[in-house]
């Protein structure tokens, strides 16, 4: 095989020991490129459950002056203690409001809901 090619056995082991080289190298590159990846990532994913405490889902900051009727009421929620204000988030089938806790018909409302 080694006449084939025109090449002596002495450097076709060379070319050969050249090629391990070679591909240790990209292996190496893909290897590191892999592992840079995997650690933006996980710094990425780490950042994110840092600042979910910090941006909460659904605050209060303003609230409706007028009461909802019962009936249209899908569903009544307290906000979390991570807000600035608490409020209750009052989910109607076109919309959401935001009640202050402290309205006589929204706490009548939440006494029937806890009987349930």
């Amino acid at each position: 095989m080694w006449c084939r090619l025109g090449l002596s056995q002495t450097s076709a082991a060379a070319h050969y020991q050249n090629l391990k080289i070679i591909f240790r190298a990209e292996t190496m590159r893909a290897s590191s490129l892999c592992l840079v990846f995997g650690l933006v990532l996980l710094m990425a994913r780490t950042s994110e459950a840092q600042l979910a405490p910090a941006v909460p889902e659904t605050c209060c900051f303003s609230f409706i002056d007028f009461q909802i009727p019962t009936q249209k009421i899908v569903s009544a929620l307290k906000t979390g203690s991570h807000c600035p204000a608490p409020g209750i988030v009052v989910t109607t089938h076109r919309t959401e409001f935001c009640v202050d806790p402290a309205e006589a018909w929204i706490k009548s409302f939440m006494e029937k809901q806890l009987k349930q």
